[in-house]
């Protein structure tokens, strides 16, 4: 069964609307078994918040390898024009030790599950190296007639290994095979970015000097727009019109939603991820995370990937929607970074919580002492720790660290 560890803090959150004080956490073999008041057997990490292991939603480990080679401006074409220029020139083995190193990084700041895009398969093995849990989401790009692998959930040792469908974006892959993706998904997430850039929502509308770029752009990989079966003018009706939208759905950015949209996708059920930073550089823009926190949208959080955001330390994606969006409850902002992530990657019965059978590692973030309640929700969320939050509990650790 595994190394028993109890573990306790000054604050312990166990998911929303559940902040106390005097409770300690039982794990045995990586998993949680019980949450009890505080005895003397339990080690007292300060007077920080133990909570659940941290979920990044959505990023792309396999393009670490460009950290640092591209500063986005606010331009998305621009942005996209020096990613297919750089990305074939990486050096392989360059690239795979970044990968490695990303994994790493994340694992260090407490994060437990990540939903990883991925067109090669080939960062499993680092995040699993990490032990970090994930979801593999493989990514269909075109019309190639080479399916995606169907969804599976496989533990090697205490590592979750789960995959899943993902579909680039309305204006990279066909209608028909969309509908073909949703199906092979089978009642399992089914990824896709939405609505990320003006370029995108002219392209879908056929109109417009940044689509017109877009068009540019496809052209000479050889996507004709008039190929893509576009049922509407704008992507998420699209979506819509093939079958892609319910509860089973995660959409990426939303950047360009507008009220009656955020109305569907709280209607559906389904769930949308931010990634506040990259949506800043690539668009200068961000989803009006308000609005779909007051729909009842599941949120939850993701990084991108190094070639649109500095680095993957989520608790900077926590930190940039509380200062963006200072209406959001601090609990509500660090909800979006574990059990709506978890949601969201169909996981929430295992991750993004503490409770029996969570699964480990969960987070501790010190703090100042002396904060109660809110205050001490907001310090975790604006980022006002006293050292870097790290992983507790994982089964082959001292409870330090991973």
């Amino acid at each position: 069964m595994g190394k028993e560890q109890v573990i306790t803090a000054r604050h312990v959150w166990l998911g929303p609307g559940r902040l106390g004080d005097g409770l300690q956490v039982r794990l045995r073999g990586g998993r949680v078994v019980a949450v009890e008041p505080r005895g003397a057997e339990a080690r007292d990490m300060g007077d920080g918040m133990l909570m659940p292991g941290l979920v990044n939603a959505h990023t792309h480990v396999e393009l670490s390898g460009m950290r640092g080679q591209i500063t986005p401006q606010g331009d998305f074409m621009d942005w996209l024009l020096r990613l297919v220029e750089i990305r074939p020139n990486q050096d392989p083995d360059e690239a795979s030790k970044a990968t490695s190193e990303a994994a790493k990084e994340m694992a260090a700041l407490g994060i437990a599950l990540v939903g990883d895009i991925t067109n090669t398969g080939l960062a499993r093995q680092a995040l699993y190296n990490a032990g970090l849990h994930a979801v593999s989401l493989f990514e269909a790009l075109g019309a190639a007639n080479c399916p995606p692998p169907a969804p599976e959930a496989l533990w090697r040792g205490g590592v979750l290994e789960a995959q899943g469908v993902a579909a680039h974006s309305p204006y990279s892959v066909p209608g028909w095979r969309i509908a073909e993706l949703k199906k092979l998904a089978d009642g399992n997430i089914f990824c896709m970015h939405m609505a990320e850039s003006t370029a995108e929502m002219e392209y879908i509308a056929g109109s417009g000097p940044q689509g017109l770029r877009l068009d540019d752009f496809l052209k000479v990989r050889g996507v004709q727009r008039e190929k893509l079966g576009i049922s509407a003018e704008r992507p998420l009706q699209h979506l819509i019109n093939l079958g892609g939208l319910d509860h089973n759905t995660l959409l990426i950015h939303c950047v360009q939603l507008n009220q009656n949209e955020i109305a569907q996708v709280a209607a559906a059920k389904a769930s949308v991820c931010a990634c506040p930073r990259s949506n800043l550089g690539l668009t200068g823009s961000l989803a009006d995370v308000q609005a779909m926190h007051d729909a009842g949208i599941n949120l939850c959080l993701g990084t991108d990937s190094l070639s649109s955001c500095p680095d993957l330390n989520l608790w900077r994606e926590l930190a940039e929607i509380s200062r963006r969006f200072p209406g959001l409850p601090p609990e509500a902002v660090l909800t979006m970074a574990t059990s709506g992530g978890a949601e969201a990657l169909g996981l929430g019965h295992l991750f993004g919580f503490i409770g029996e059978g969570a699964v480990a590692p969960l987070c501790y973030a010190d703090l100042a002492p002396g904060l109660t309640g809110e205050n001490a929700l907001a310090a975790v969320v604006c980022g006002d720790h006293a050292a870097p939050p790290r992983p507790v509990g994982n089964p082959d650790s001292s409870g330090d660290s991973i």
